[in-house]
């Protein structure tokens, strides 16, 4: 929670001195933000969409690796889990966002924004989990070692993170 009002204390000091004066108009204060916290949750999920594709490399890597040493029937399931990382970047960078506007029906207070964001912020670790298999497969594969074991890892830990985000969304439904 401190995290997130130090980032959001971080968007109110970049603000022009028309914003600051906004801020006296009351309810406009929670208005904004509602909005910063729409940003910082966009800008979050686009980094972890991100992280996501640049693991692709490291796989299209392993690819080359297995390749190059004959070992074309491994290479067909880092295909199938590329394809996969890649399903998993798209699905961050299109999640609903953690806002509702001002003439909205439905109203997300800023309490579920805040859990949200801490929900995204949580996914950095399995991420960051899904980068270190994939650069273990790539290394496997430089090495000449066996990359089935990481592959199953790396698919576990694909699933894993889908599922986790999906619960994201079942926060943002339970409004």
């Amino acid at each position: 929670m401190a995290d997130l009002n130090s980032k959001l204390d971080q968007v109110k000091s970049k603000e022009s001195f028309l914003e600051r004066i906004k801020r006296i108009i009351p309810g406009y204060d929670g208005y904004v933000n509602r909005d910063n916290s729409r940003e910082l949750d966009l800008q979050l999920r686009n980094t972890l969409a991100k992280e996501l594709d640049s693991n692709k490399t490291k796989l299209k890597n392993a690819v080359l690796n297995l390749s190059k040493r004959g070992k074309l029937f491994e290479t067909d399931g880092i295909d199938r889990l590329e394809k996969r990382l890649e399903a998993s970047s798209a699905k961050f960078r299109s999640a609903a966002r953690g806002y509702s506007g001002a003439f909205d029906v439905a109203k997300i207070k800023e309490d579920k924004l805040n859990q949200i964001y801490e929900f995204d912020s949580g996914m950095l670790e399995k991420v960051n989990e899904v980068g270190a298999s994939c650069s273990e497969i790539e290394a496997n594969s430089a090495a000449n070692t066996d990359v089935g074991t990481s592959l199953e890892k790396l698919g576990a830990q694909l699933d894993d993170l889908l599922k986790q985000f999906d619960a994201r969304e079942n926060i943002l439904r339970n409004l």
